[in-house]
């Protein structure tokens, strides 16, 4: 019997289905990702299975619910500038974090060590396929689309609190500064997204916010030209204030107050639900 007749296919429903989906990924993906690491590693080869995952997992949910598929393949750079300076300025409230990440004190950390030992191609290639790509086909055109469909707002927001303070559970260490900082940035890419309807806009910011922090990393000398750049690229939601103003308007077409309660709610709740699967599974390892 197919699935469709036993149960009705709404955004709700199937987003519910997706995130269950997507959750329990690591009781089913074990033996898809044991030959990639074998042939290209631990680290890139996790990636490319997990890559290839969420483009089947995409393909799939919106086979499942095909008015999914409202994006357009194109890449209008006036937005991608602006964006791209709002997601830069989502860094602030972790500045002081990052720059001592990035100084001498942090050497022992061995993310740090191993992102400044990568080539700009290896660094490339790793932030497309354990960032760009899985991350917004996952956060951004399943879950926010789907979400999207039924109350943007609410879906904006729970997406931008998930994706956000879900780092926590990969990296207890971070504070809550840094914590800010990724759910602003879910916030901009989430508004982009909506905004544009461009993956590829979206997968092109996370990719170059990424980078530049890597390339601050690396070349010790060449960071003071680093941040005039970034700084520069700040300007472009001023000198394209016309487009600025659209995407500000179309913020407030879509708030409403139930859109952010059920945000805040949808938000923790999925949250809780990955702290309570890791509670689970600590429980049943320490057996």
């Amino acid at each position: 019997m197919k699935l469709v007749s036993v149960v009705p296919m709404n955004p709700p429903v199937v987003f519910i289905l997706a995130v269950l989906i997507y959750l329990t990924k690591g009781l089913y993906l074990g033996k898809f990702i044991g030959p990639f690491r074998r042939r290209f590693g631990e680290i890139t080869g996790y990636w490319i299975a997990m890559s290839i995952f969420t483009v089947v997992f995409a393909v799939f949910i919106t086979l499942l619910y095909p008015k999914l598929y409202f994006i357009h393949w194109s890449f209008p750079a006036d937005y991608f500038l602006i964006f791209l300076s709002l997601s830069i300025l989502t860094v602030v409230p972790a500045i002081l974090e990052l720059k001592k990440l990035a100084g001498s004190e942090a050497n022992y950390n061995e993310e740090f060590e191993l992102s400044k030992n990568m080539s700009f191609g290896q660094a490339a290639f790793l932030q497309i396929i354990s960032a760009a790509l899985p991350e917004e086909l996952v956060f951004r055109y399943i879950f926010l689309g789907l979400l999207s469909l039924w109350n943007p707002f609410a879906g904006l927001l729970a997406l931008s609190l998930f994706f956000g303070l879900a780092h926590k559970f990969a990296h207890p260490e971070r504070s809550w500064k840094v914590l800010l900082s990724n759910t602003l940035a879910g916030f901009v890419l989430g508004l982009a997204y909506l905004y544009t309807k461009s993956l590829l806009v979206v997968m092109a910011i996370h990719w170059l916010d990424n980078m530049i922090f890597w390339a601050y990393i690396k070349y010790d000398r060449a960071r003071k030209a680093i941040g005039v750049a970034v700084a520069l690229s700040l300007l472009s939601p001023v000198v394209l204030w016309d487009q600025t103003a659209r995407f500000i308007e179309y913020l407030r077409d879509i708030f409403s107050l139930s859109g952010l309660l059920w945000g805040i709610v949808l938000g923790f709740a999925m949250l809780g639900v990955v702290y309570t699967g890791i509670k689970a599974l600590r429980g049943r390892s320490g057996r």
